[in-house]
């Protein structure tokens, strides 16, 4: 970098006089230049690991078992260099944070994400120079500390973050240029549909979704498809919590019909799953057996066929079975099934994705979707 390439030069200059006055500035260009050098390597290391942690989130999302937590982790710790953090700069302060953060959220440590998206955004909090400088950084940092408390479900410390990051983008607070505005209008877009979602207000975000709908055209050049797909995925969920299935499909198949989509694995594995779930809600169970043999080849093809997903299926399945007298006493037995697996450090993954827990129980007491969620939503960290 720049630092170390004056130092090298003042070195060469130096490197010129042999006075004995000029010795001891000698010895300090040379501790300074192997300083700067070893925080050039520790930077390369740590943007590298974080990189490479953010590649591999992108491609297979969270650990699905003890093989993958162990393999994930071993991985980080062989990669992570040593440091002593008083000696850390800013840049390598960020991409550790950065590589802690994916870390942690590979892993569904959601605490800990939370713990290490703050950091990232108070870094820059404390050098508010570096906002201008560097607004990429300060937006990916502040839309992940969102997606932890989204994943950790704080509303209240949600809706401030959203909050200040409307008044930054609005304010211009950061350096708008067309990057920095498509990824503006991305995380901003993405987080206030969690805020829908966190709040149970499915219904209300109706409205929202048909204003981003008309803007997405004006971005999608900017935008790769992974995030495009992301926003139908959550625009399907906004449909499905506001009862309306047919929406839903409709998005879902942009989806599942994309067969050259480069996104992440979960998603479109759970893309099919709520497809289908979809599919008996709007009563479109015609070819639900087709549905139920294509899915189930997916996941496995994926290597994604966990219980919750294997439970959801063969429930589906064996519904046509099932007399509509008996079908409440079903519904519970499926709840109280999956519901020891809320917490299992592997199978909840399923439940970030699609709230199957709180569909089962609109169905048992016999109300909408919104409604479970609205209540939950009210019982939340306020």
């Amino acid at each position: 970098n720049l630092a170390y390439e004056i130092v090298e030069f003042e070195k060469v200059i130096e490197s010129q006089y042999i006075t004995r006055s000029m010795s001891n500035r000698a010895d300090e260009l040379a501790i300074q230049a192997k300083e700067l050098s070893l925080k050039n390597v520790r930077i390369s290391k740590l943007s590298n690991l974080s990189l490479q942690l953010y590649s591999l989130f992108l491609k297979e999302g969270y650990v699905k078992d003890d093989a993958g937590l162990k393999r994930v982790t071993a991985y980080f710790e062989r990669k992570l260099p040593k440091y002593k953090f008083s000696e850390l700069g800013f840049r390598e302060k960020l991409f550790l944070y950065q590589a802690y953060l994916w870390h942690s959220f590979i892993l569904q440590d959601f605490v800990l994400s939370y713990r290490y998206s703050q950091k990232w955004v108070d870094l820059f909090e404390e050098n508010p120079e570096m906002k201008i400088q560097n607004p990429v950084f300060y937006l990916k940092g502040v839309n992940y500390l969102l997606e932890s408390l989204y994943l950790i479900k704080h509303k209240t410390k949600y809706n401030k973050v959203l909050e200040n990051l409307t008044a930054d983008i609005k304010d211009e607070n950061i350096t708008m240029n067309e990057n920095t505005k498509t990824l503006a209008f991305l995380y901003f877009n993405q987080n206030k549909l969690n805020y829908y979602f966190l709040e149970g207000r499915f219904t209300e975000g109706l409205s929202f979704v048909t204003t981003l709908l008309n803007k997405i055209p004006k971005y999608e050049n900017n935008i790769d498809a992974h995030h495009i797909m992301v926003f139908y995925y959550k625009i399907a969920c906004m449909y499905f919590g506001a009862g309306k299935n047919e929406e839903c499909i409709f998005y879902l198949e942009k989806i599942i019909d994309n067969k050259e989509l480069k996104m992440r694995e979960d998603l479109l594995c759970f893309s099919r799953v709520l497809n289908l779930v979809a599919h008996y809600d709007a009563g479109l169970d015609d070819n639900i057996d087709k549905l139920i043999v294509s899915t189930y080849q997916f996941l496995i093809k994926m290597n994604d066929l966990h219980q919750v997903q294997r439970k959801m299926i063969q429930f589906l399945k064996n519904l046509k079975n099932i007399y509509p007298q008996e079908l409440h006493k079903a519904f519970i037995a499926l709840h109280s099934e999956l519901l020891k697996y809320e917490n299992h450090p592997y199978e909840k993954r399923a439940f970030l994705y699609l709230d199957i827990l709180s569909w089962l129980e609109s169905k048992i007491q016999h109300v909408s979707v919104e409604e479970i969620i609205r209540q939950k939503a009210g019982k939340l960290v306020k």
